[in-house]
């Protein structure tokens, strides 16, 4: 009979020692230094630049090759990448270096690098502190949505809230996806015939928009029920819009939204684009140009295609308003 020979544990280096006494999401407070917050998805990043050949920066550019090659993790990918230039942005402030926020111990720490290189390489759903919800994707999206009402002569926002409370406190499946869009629009009916001036009727309707957008992602809307109402309105709010269409921000707005709106509702926008008056064309040259180079410079490549679809159909209206008796076109609108 063998007897089993005991083992004795190898004594751990100090490298090799954890650091924490419990799980970290990622987003609870690490480290303040001078005023400066930091959290453990800051030191997480700090110990893995010290791996990188060009530290932080090598990190970020990583994270921007997922945003653009691998579509189930862009926005993990686009989170991190904000919290990396967050982060970036408080050691500037700081004047200090990545590797003088980590201790010495942190630093040599193996058992750190490694966990740092698990939670944020290996992130396929993360927990998000302020700056990752900032993605330029999150933002640019916000503003479609919302933020150019303060160019309207009467803002939509307090229409938009009516019509929100229909459907915003639950998910609605195909069975009840009705009679949510009987209650827009009876609501949006109520409020338009309420409406005393243009004005009024121009952010009633462009709130009716909204609604329909934002209601996609609460009900099931496989009778196409809420998409048919959506056009419905969207070619209503296109005969009010054009007595807007010169104004500054009422045509981006409508630009940007038909942008970023990803249900596929918009379906008479082409017709009114490529309809556009010679001042207006300008106007949505000039807006569309902003818009483009926003994107571009966010490496949102989905909604830039979207974006440049929309400049080739005002392109196209304008050519013929700009053309020559021989179909010529002037060079501005070549460039």
């Amino acid at each position: 009979m063998t007897s089993k020979r005991s083992r004795t544990p190898r004594v751990k280096l100090p490298s090799e020692i954890p650091l924490d006494d419990g799980t970290r999401n990622g987003t609870e407070s690490w480290r303040e230094i001078d005023g400066v917050a930091f959290c453990h998805w800051d030191r997480w990043l700090l110990r893995l630049s010290l791996e990188e050949p060009e530290g932080l920066a090598s990190v970020a550019r990583e994270f921007r090759r997922r945003t653009k090659e691998d579509r189930r993790l862009q926005e993990v990918a686009e989170a991190l990448l904000a919290q990396v230039n967050d982060l970036e942005a408080r050691l500037v402030k700081l004047g200090r270096l990545p590797g003088d926020v980590l201790e010495p111990l942190e630093r040599e720490s193996t058992w750190l690098r490694d966990k740092a290189f698990r939670r944020v390489w290996h992130a396929t759903s993360i927990r998000r502190t302020e700056a990752m919800l900032r993605t330029p994707r999150n933002l640019l999206e916000a503003r479609a949505r919302e933020g150019n009402w303060a160019a309207f002569p009467v803002s939509p926002a307090r229409y938009f809230a009516r019509l929100g409370a229909i459907y915003r406190h639950g998910y609605f499946d195909y069975r009840g996806a009705g009679l949510v869009v009987l209650q827009l629009e009876h609501e949006g009916d109520r409020m338009i015939a309420a409406a005393s001036s243009d004005d009024e009727r121009l952010a009633t309707r462009r709130a009716v928009l909204g609604a329909c957008i934002e209601a996609m992602a609460h009900v099931d809307d496989s009778d196409a029920d809420l998409a048919e109402h959506f056009r419905e309105q969207e070619q209503a709010y296109l005969v009010c819009m054009r007595g807007y269409v010169e104004r500054p921000g009422i045509l981006r707005d409508l630009l940007e939204l038909a942008t970023w709106e990803d249900y596929g509702l918009f379906l008479h926008i082409d017709t009114f684009l490529g309809a556009l008056p010679e001042a207006a064309a300008d106007l949505a040259m000039r807006e569309l140009a902003r818009i483009i180079a926003e994107l571009r410079a966010a490496d949102l490549v989905y909604q830039g295609k979207k974006a440049r679809r929309l400049r080739g159909l005002v392109l196209a209206s304008a050519a013929v308003l700009r053309s020559d008796g021989d179909g010529k076109v002037d060079a501005e609108m070549r460039r």
